[in-house]
């Protein structure tokens, strides 16, 4: 009986000691804070809950917080810009402290374990979500509107940086993973505008592009009306150069013989019972004995060749 009363006394100092043991659930660190004071940090592996010890349950996972702004641009224009912060709790026994004075502790109970629920979502609007705002107004209302977008990339990075000095500053318990620029939109009426102007710009563009086409065709056209042009000055001059050696020769000897086949043929008509042969044209060439044997000769075959008229 007395071995039993010490065994049972034994498990009694056993669970009080030891506590309740659970396991850390996932992007949570389970923040464990003594009653002397101390804390103990336990972001994997299992956790035991003793006594008058508090327990807290810290949301660590990376989360995305967007918010939606009207940024009045240096061209009295407003423009809708969506910046995002991406980042997550940093959890230290130093930044514990500054956790619990931001954010209202939730009370919440994991299985048999009570316990205070820390969220990221309480701490950004309470203490981040009026500086990431502020500091995005500042660096993008000096632009135009006309340049915010194609500046997009230098503006962010401006209010990364500005942000990240501002964390460190506070003594912030986070860490940005990032700031991100989703969206950059212009008012309705100013979309309208430019929607009108980029059409007019495709037009001007369109219509440059068809005069543009037009000049090449014109000068594709001049081009082969020279070589066109060209070519037929070439055929005249092969044409003028046979024409040069065809003359050349002709000799009067030929002339004149061509001349006589050339009466002869009109002597030859029903109508004709004279020939006139061209006696000066001829004499350049022949003898005056030629000629006239020659052309008795033609004149008597002829004769001999036509019928006589009863």
């Amino acid at each position: 009986m007395k071995r039993f009363g010490i065994a049972v006394l034994f498990a009694m100092i056993a669970m009080f000691v030891t506590g309740c043991g659970k396991v850390v659930p996932p992007g949570t660190t389970v923040v464990l804070l003594e009653p002397n004071g101390e804390s103990v940090i336990k972001d994997k592996g299992a956790y035991f809950a003793y006594g008058r010890t508090k327990v807290y349950f810290v949301d660590t996972k990376l989360k995305s917080y967007p918010k939606d702004l009207k940024i009045l641009c240096a061209d009295e224009i407003n423009m809708d810009v969506s910046v995002k912060w991406v980042g997550s709790f940093k959890v230290t026994p130093k930044t514990m402290e500054v956790i619990k004075s931001k954010v209202p502790a939730k009370p919440t109970q994991r299985g048999d374990i009570k316990g205070f629920e820390l969220s990221l979502d309480s701490f950004f609007t309470i203490a981040l979500e009026d500086i990431v705002s502020s500091i995005t107004r500042s660096i993008i209302s000096p632009y135009k509107t006309d340049n915010v977008r194609e500046s997009r990339e230098e503006i962010r990075i401006a209010i990364k940086k500005a942000v990240l000095e501002r964390i460190e500053t506070l003594n912030y318990p986070v860490d940005t993973a990032d700031i991100l620029i989703t969206n950059l939109d212009y008012p309705p009426e100013v979309t309208k505008m430019r929607k009108r102007i980029k059409e007019a710009e495709l037009r001007d563009l369109e219509n440059a592009a068809i005069a543009k086409a037009e000049v090449a065709k014109a000068q594709r056209d001049a081009e082969l009306a020279a070589e066109k042009g060209k070519a037929q000055l070439v055929t005249a001059q092969a044409d003028a150069a046979a024409n040069s050696v065809r003359a050349a020769s002709l000799t009067p000897e030929i002339i004149t013989i061509k001349q006589i086949e050339m009466l002869t043929e009109l002597a030859k008509g029903p109508n004709n019972t004279v020939v006139i042969l061209p006696y000066e044209a001829m004499r350049a060439g022949m003898s005056d004995e030629m000629l006239q044997r020659e052309g008795m000769q033609e004149l008597i075959d002829t004769m001999k060749a036509k019928p006589v008229k009863k």
